[in-house]
């Protein structure tokens, strides 16, 4: 079994930021005659709720998330790898309801599907080209008091079934290219709600599931360095009971029963952080005030491991916190403002670990005119490994775009972000090779119909 090479040294890039540049015009031009060809259909189709592409040019500064990582033998250098990005995104939104005759008085209020691609040409790193194709389906129903939804995103990722190699452990460089890798994925939620006057009762479930169609060998020998991914998952179900304070906002409290997989290394024997779960939840929803709208919500998370020999955790019950939450500000007509945290117990995907995967993103939008709009974002992302892995990584970014609507069907956007993963254990020599800086700009044309 032999592992695909990165084709090209990170000193040399296929071709020159002038040729690049030089290529630009061609591929907004594509995406243009998109939008010409859509503008000469008379009439929108009923169904047809978005039809659009985005076609992408990035220069990415370092593409496998590592500064330092000295070269294994016979294998290419990673270190501060630069490429240029081509991401042709096309997008489909489908709108079932005209389809099969359902109106306003239906009682299906939303029956839709889409489509959205990402399609990554890595002009500097071949390995790294990848299509990542997201389906979604949405129901919603409502008759009286009684009312149901169900979101899904199911995806699929056709890339490469082998990985980098890496020298040393890495913070957020790997999951990077854990996600350009061939796997499926699916995020599935759903919502059952019963109204009484002033209180409510309502059902809630989701689904997170990972399947990564990697292959997988043994880190040593030949294969010193290769990165393996497991599978993983976490699946829950609950009850809600919930009262209305006001017109426009609820409090609540709730249970959640789950359970999280994570498949074992074939080497690890035994050894996995599979765990069952009891969580208890209070929180806080609607609009607090008229440009103000929360949906927060957080308790402790009662964890029960099935095997902890190896965790070096003391006893197989543990207690962890658990939040997650929104607040949208809309400041003025022309100002949003949007923040959002969670905080829970996830399984690896690199290894037989587990750790409290933290959350936190700020962004500010604002409005010029009509044509022309500006974001300002930040975040903030830590792992930090349960016992016995030594890691306490986090990842810091932030963000600056633009967007100029040209007409109803075009828009051009400029878009730059900033990312620092650092170590956050005080012997920074014992642990080399987690922290790096990484910089992506990118100008992108949208013709939409």
């Amino acid at each position: 079994m032999t592992s695909d090479r990165l084709h090209n040294p990170p000193s040399a890039l296929d071709v020159s930021l002038h040729h690049r540049i030089a290529r630009l015009p061609r591929l907004l031009a594509l995406a243009a005659s998109v939008g010409l060809a859509a503008s000469s259909f008379a009439e929108k189709p009923a169904a047809l709720s978005e039809l659009s592409i985005t076609i992408k040019e990035t220069y990415d500064t370092n593409v496998f998330g590592t500064e330092y990582n000295p070269v294994l033998a016979g294998r290419p250098e990673i270190a501060d790898l630069e490429s240029w990005v081509t991401t042709v995104s096309p997008k489909v939104g489908v709108n079932l309801m005209p389809v099969f005759g359902l109106g306003k008085d239906s009682a299906i209020t939303a029956l839709s599907l889409g489509y959205q691609g990402d399609y990554a040409f890595y002009h500097s790193a071949s390995t790294e080209t990848n299509q990542r194709h997201n389906f979604t389906q949405q129901i919603k129903t409502k008759s009286g008091d009684i009312s149901f939804a169900l979101d899904n995103s199911f995806i699929y990722v056709d890339g490469k079934t082998t990985t980098p190699f890496y020298s040393l452990y890495n913070a957020y460089g790997t999951p990077a290219a854990r996600e350009r890798r061939e796997q499926f994925q699916d995020r599935a939620k759903f919502v059952y709600r019963q109204n009484f006057d002033s209180v409510f009762v309502r059902c809630v479930g989701s689904l997170l599931y990972y399947d990564l169609k990697t292959r997988l060998n043994r880190p040593v020998g030949n294969y010193l360095g290769y990165q393996n991914f497991v599978d993983r998952k976490d699946l829950n179900a609950g009850l809600d009971l919930g009262e209305k304070i006001t017109k426009d906002v609820a409090v609540w409290a709730g249970y959640r029963v789950g359970a999280q997989q994570q498949d074992r290394l074939p080497w690890a024997g035994t050894l996995h952080c599979n765990s069952t779960y009891q969580r208890v939840l209070v929180g806080l929803e609607g609009k607090v005030a008229p440009w103000l709208k929360v949906d927060l919500q957080g308790g402790p998370d009662y964890r029960s491991y099935s095997d902890v020999a190896h965790l070096g955790l003391i006893g197989k019950h543990h207690t962890w916190i658990y939040t997650e939450g929104s607040i949208t500000a809309d400041v003025s007509k022309n100002d949003s403002l949007v923040f959002t945290n969670k905080i829970w117990h996830w399984v690896s995907s690199t290894s037989t670990a587990a750790y409290r995967d933290s959350s936190y993103t700020l962004n500010y939008k604002h409005k010029f005119s009509s044509a022309l709009s500006g974001t300002i974002g930040a975040r903030a992302l830590g792992s930090e490994y349960d016992k016995p892995t030594l890691r306490k990584d986090w990842l810091f970014g932030y963000s600056l775009g633009l967007r100029y609507d040209i007409t109803k069907q075009y828009a051009l956007t400029l878009d730059y972000a900033h990312n620092a993963a650092r170590n956050k254990f005080d012997d920074h020599v014992k642990y080399p090779g987690r922290e790096f800086n990484q910089d992506l700009i990118s100008l992108g044309l949208r013709a939409a119909f």
